[in-house]
């Protein structure tokens, strides 16, 4: 099925761009993470459903709709942008009636900046498709190391377009190991940029 048509299965509306213009020199453009890219990405790292996901910079929803509807998982998108998040609560209206009673796990909003969410004990997979500045996403990965060493668990960090900032960031001032490099098959071949690069950090013990 194409994007539309799993837009439509699961009863939202997530496609097209939205650019910043000069608004802000750490947020980056709206653009929904491709379906075929969230579909190797769990072939190769499985998600629970008993992990807490998430989605940094969410847009309307689709990343959080989708790994929920495959894995069952509980998902939290968090978006600064007011019209987007109103989007995303239309589309999680949308995306209930289409499940109806078949809902597994739940799917929230928060509508603030992604420095300020609060990590919470149970969260453990963490999903950025460069929505912003190394510089936020930096302070992002420190509330999450600082969740971790409060409830000790193994969390994950999944990057989709992983920017070199990025990855310098995660190998050079993380304790977080690189766990997976993955092209989304189709897409990579033509752009090396579409891939995955997963890191983790097992505080279990």
């Amino acid at each position: 099925m194409n994007e539309h048509e799993i837009d439509r299965m699961l009863g939202i509306q997530t496609g097209g761009m939205q650019d910043w213009g000069v608004r802000s020199i750490h947020d980056n453009r709206y653009e929904a993470t491709p379906y075929e890219a969230l579909d190797a990405l769990l072939e190769r790292y499985p998600v629970k459903k008993t992990d807490g996901i998430v989605d940094y910079g969410c847009g309307k929803g689709r990343a959080a709709f989708y790994l929920n509807h495959r894995t069952g998982a509980s998902v939290t998108g968090i978006e600064m942008d007011g019209s987007l998040y109103l989007e995303s609560l239309e589309n999680r209206d949308a995306y209930m009636i289409k499940k109806k009673n078949k809902l597994k796990g739940s799917v929230s909003f928060v509508n603030c900046r992604a420095e300020d969410y609060r990590v919470k004990p149970l969260d453990s997979f963490f999903y950025y498709f460069n929505p912003f500045s190394v510089n936020l996403f930096a302070k992002t990965v420190d509330r999450i190391l600082q969740s971790a060493e409060e409830r000790p668990r193994s969390v994950s960090v999944a990057l989709y377009y992983p920017t070199l900032d990025y990855l310098g960031h995660m190998e050079h001032h993380t304790p977080f190991v690189h766990a997976l490099d993955l092209p989304t098959p189709g897409l990579s071949e033509k752009n090396p940029n579409e891939r995955f690069s997963v890191w983790r950090l097992d505080c279990s013990t």
